[in-house]
Formats: structure tokens, C-alpha cells, sequence
């Protein structure tokens, strides 16, 4: 199951940075998300390649990913609370599925 969760999180992470990416504002939010991808998959590599599970890295980057995503849409004043509410509920879904063993 953690193979399963660390092919989430990888895809995830990949994502996220690609939304960044593409995204049209480079801020603040931006720059929480892209470091929160980041440790997303050097979450997946460590648990791939050494096989031990450092879950805060990953409980940190999703962290990162939804303050940077609740900091844009502060940004543009448009803030919508059901896609925040989706997001951290993935977020904690991909956690938990990492956790299990």
C-alpha cells in the first residue's frame, strides 16, 4: 500500500508543479506550492529507493500545497471554499493511504 500511496504522491507533486508552471501569477502562494510538491516527491523517492517512510516530509509539503493555494486565491480575492475543502481531503487521503502498511 505505501508503493500505491508514493505513486500518488509522486503524481501529486508532478501536478502541482506543473500547475505552477503553467500558472500565470509567480508569488508568494506559487512558491508554497512548488516547495510543497517538492517535498512530496522526495517523500515518494525516499520511500521507493530506502524503503523507510518520513511521513512529516510529506505532512509538510501537503501543508505547503494548500497554503499556497489558499494564499492565491486570497490574492485574487476569489476564494472558493469547496476547492479547498477538496484539496485538503485528497491531501489527507494520499497521506493516510502513505501511512498505512
Amino acid at each position: 500500500m505505501r508503493i500505491f500511496g508514493a505513486i500518488l504522491a509522486i503524481l501529486y507533486g508532478l501536478l502541482m508543479i506543473f500547475a505552477v508552471i503553467k500558472g500565470k501569477q509567480k508569488s508568494a502562494g506559487s512558491l508554497f506550492i512548488a516547495v510543497g510538491a517538492v517535498f512530496a516527491l522526495v517523500y515518494s523517492l525516499l520511500s521507493l529507493i530506502i524503503s523507510q517512510s518520513y511521513i512529516v516530509i510529506l505532512i509538510a509539503g501537503m501543508l505547503g500545497i494548500s497554503v499556497g493555494a489558499l494564499l492565491n486565491g486570497i490574492k485574487q480575492k476569489n476564494v472558493h471554499i469547496p476547492h479547498h475543502i477538496i484539496r485538503f481531503i485528497a491531501e489527507a487521503a494520499i497521506t493516510a493511504v502513505c501511512c498505512l502498511k
